[in-house]
């Protein structure tokens, strides 16, 4: 905890001081930038060129840079001298801050056994549904069988008898 702390300072360090090396150029830039078409007017020869003199305005990022807020360092941080330990306060005072005890399980876990429960649900209605809609007997499958042969040999009597009429 202690190593990822100081590392996070040395952070902060060093974009601050890349901040300042950024903002300090860019100033710079602005300066010249400002006192460039004054000295310019004055050139030699027929035509002035005050262009080629002139600085090249900021680009975006620098700009962006320029006006981006800067973080507080902790260069200089004192502690509050009655400021307590971080890893020195009572188990009250830790719940207190918690706004009370944490969770004995996570939501991740719980989310999870609610939907691997409705899942089950679902599949064991399924399952149930299927069951109670199974026939007993596989009977009235031959029986149906033997009523379908018998219309498919009226039909083709009907058939045959209309062939057998329109022949003659």
């Amino acid at each position: 905890m202690l190593a990822r702390t100081v590392r996070g300072v040395e952070h902060l360090r060093l974009s601050a001081a890349l901040r300042a090396t950024a903002a300090t150029a860019a100033a710079s830039r602005r300066s010249a930038a400002t006192t460039a078409p004054a000295t310019a007017t004055g050139s030699t020869g027929g035509s002035s060129s005050s262009s080629s003199a002139a600085a090249r305005p900021m680009e975006t990022w620098e700009e962006v840079e320029l006006h981006r807020p800067k973080a507080p360092t902790l260069e200089g941080y004192v502690k509050p001298a009655g400021a307590p330990e971080q890893f020195d306060i009572p188990r009250e005072q830790y719940h207190q801050f918690m706004l009370g005890k944490p969770a004995r399980y996570s939501v991740e876990l719980r989310n999870f056994l609610m939907g691997l429960a409705v899942v089950s649900f679902c599949f064991a209605e399924f399952a149930f549904t299927i069951y109670k809609l199974k026939p007993d007997d596989m009977d009235w499958i031959d029986e149906e069988r033997q009523r379908a042969a018998a219309a498919k040999a009226r039909i083709e009597a009907k058939i045959a008898a209309k062939e057998g009429k329109t022949a003659e």
